[in-house]
């Protein structure tokens, strides 16, 4: 149903990032010059600064909270102690207390 993607297309990524380099490099634009330009830097501290000022204002709270109180006590800590619980004594998965309990097990495809 769902084939399984091998190719993730890293290699045409960096393949496209040289040949860029290459056709800028061959119009003559010199991408050290561009960067330590005062445009270029005045720009990118503006860039800087907007992204810093989002994620503190916005998005940094909402990460907060989703991060400590839904990923890692409901995901990453159950995961870690049934791992470590599986490699230990070998038993299967143990569920939370607060999931629900299904009265058969699911039927194995």
């Amino acid at each position: 149903m769902f084939a399984y993607q091998t190719d993730r297309g890293l290699i045409k990524m960096v393949l496209i990032i040289v040949v860029a380099l290459l056709v800028l490099a061959y119009f003559g634009f010199n991408l050290r010059s561009i960067s330590n330009s005062p445009t270029f830097q005045d720009n990118w501290s503006f860039i800087k600064g907007v992204v810093v000022n989002v994620w503190t204002k916005y998005l940094k709270a909402p990460f907060d909270y989703i991060w400590n109180k839904v990923f890692l006590p409901l995901i990453w800590e159950p995961a870690i102690k049934n791992l470590t619980r599986m490699k230990d004594d070998g038993t299967g998965v143990i569920l939370p207390e607060s999931a629900p309990h299904l009265s058969s097990p699911p039927p194995v495809q």
